[in-house]
């Protein structure tokens, strides 16, 4: 099963604020208190996203398309 989460991400250099929306996936497997099978962007919004993985855990970096500044996420 998959869920959507979305997340409010503020840049810290110019303010600017808008929603990225997660699609977290939890397997058959999955216990309950246990992370994950698989977390990926699925609507980034205004955002750039720039993807350096694949699941389970998405590694990348979210970029402010006003300043080029990262912006700091919680996933």
């Amino acid at each position: 099963m998959a869920y959507r989460d979305p997340e409010t991400l503020t840049c810290p250099s110019c303010n600017r604020s808008g929603e990225l929306v997660w699609v977290i996936g939890e397997g058959p497997n999955t216990k309950p208190g246990e992370s994950p099978a698989y977390t990926d962007v699925m609507e980034p919004g205004a955002w750039q996203i720039e993807t350096q993985a694949t699941a389970p855990k998405w590694r990348g970096v979210v970029t402010c398309p006003d300043c080029g500044k990262t912006v700091p996420m919680r996933k």
